[in-house]
């Protein structure tokens, strides 16, 4: 068995398995094997001349606590039926995770199946969404202020700034630039989708959804005001004659349950989106930017059994606003596994939560240490490959 990056003429085998993992339309496989797969950043099990099991590291910039940090999203994690159970997926995560170190990547992200599969390996949940399952007909009463059009490439600029304006105030999300748009047209238009733009003086919002049998899912329904949303949900009503039900994601702080005619009728719930996790801990918390007078010192023993580096007692000094962080044989005060680590550092949770959930006692000076370290923030991303 060698574990390694994939070679130039190896991508009708990794499609092979992709095919054969997951249930995706040819036409979305075709754009995301010419968009999306890059070799260099592809990590396959080849195991006698045959390549068996692969996942792919798509690169992106995310913003944690107003800083943009270069990630690689696993996807495509998939293995052949004839070699599962020989323990393949923790030889190609632990290959992953070290390269990734030596990339100099502070965070990585990843969609799972199955939690349980990448908690051993230290990713943890840190987003969450909403989704709104609503009957169509309860959209009736919006009225429509302005003027909805089919969006092209020259509403890009449009896109990106309606995008920019509604997830100001979020934590965790990607950075869009102008050739993530053209590939997301393509994307959307490969699984038969629609992107609409709302317009009244100026652009105000657009809506990314999906017609599948009598459901309307909106993937993306982004605004500006009130009114632009409100216009987007009648369009959404007119599908009355096609979709029976809409179901909508949005991030956690989203507003459409508050003008809702009747929300009794619709069912709103919190749906686990995304996982994370950190690779490279002492640098990212000397990348911290701190707002806090607090001063002094802990000695926290951080649990990682993938990543050797990010494995041990880690002493945090803290003064004149600049953190140090020293890896040595301290005492400790506080033990953390890299899961809580990682949720602290997306700001999924608080310092609160975090001894909460660990059955920690903290004295004064731990919390107010941390507390100036860590924040909890509202979360979104909304990244499928």
């Amino acid at each position: 068995m060698d574990i390694r990056f994939a070679k130039e003429n190896e991508k009708n085998n990794i499609r092979e398995i992709w095919d054969y993992c997951f249930n995706d339309g040819p036409k979305f496989t075709d754009f995301y094997f010419k968009n999306k797969y890059n070799k260099n950043n592809t990590v396959v099990v080849d195991e006698d001349g045959e390549i068996v099991s692969s996942l792919q590291l798509n690169q992106y910039k995310i913003k944690l606590n107003d800083k943009f940090y270069d990630t690689s999203y696993i996807v495509g994690v998939s293995t052949f039926p004839q070699v599962r159970g020989k323990g393949y997926m923790k030889n190609i995560m632990d290959f992953t995770l070290k390269e990734l170190y030596k990339k100099n990547q502070m965070v990585s992200i990843l969609m799972p199946i199955d939690y349980r599969l990448y908690r051993k390996y230290g990713y943890e949940h840190c987003y969450d969404q909403i989704e709104y399952n609503i009957d169509i007909e309860s959209l009736k009463s919006f009225k429509n202020s302005g003027s909805m059009k089919k969006a092209t490439l020259y509403d890009i600029n449009d896109l990106k700034e309606i995008y920019d304006f509604f997830l100001k105030d979020v934590n965790g999300n990607v950075k869009r630039t102008k050739e993530y748009f053209e590939k997301l047209f393509e994307e959307v238009e490969s699984e038969d989708g629609y992107i609409y733009i709302y317009k009244e003086e100026e652009c105000e919002g657009y809506i990314i959804y999906f017609i599948n049998d009598d459901n309307m899912f909106v993937r993306e329904l982004f605004y500006k005001n009130i009114e632009s949303l409100k216009s987007m949900l009648k369009f959404v009503y007119n599908h009355n004659t096609q979709c029976k039900t809409v179901t909508i994601s949005a991030p956690v702080n989203d507003k459409i349950r508050y003008i809702l005619d009747n929300p009794r009728t619709s069912t709103i719930k919190i749906k686990p989106f995304m996982m994370g996790r950190v690779i490279n801990v002492k640098k990212y918390l000397e990348n911290l930017s701190i707002d806090s007078d607090v001063e002094g010192s802990i000695n926290i023993f951080i649990k990682d059994d993938y990543i050797d580096e990010n494995n041990g007692i880690f002493k945090l000094t803290l003064k004149n606003k600049i953190l140090c962080v020293e890896k040595g044989n301290f005492d400790y005060d506080i033990k953390f596994d890299i899961n809580t680590i990682t949720q602290l550092v997306f700001s999924y949770i608080d310092i609160e939560e975090a001894f909460l959930l660990n059955n920690i006692e903290p004295n004064d000076k731990s919390k107010q240490i941390l507390r100036a370290l860590f924040t909890k923030n509202n979360n979104y991303i909304n990244e499928y490959i």
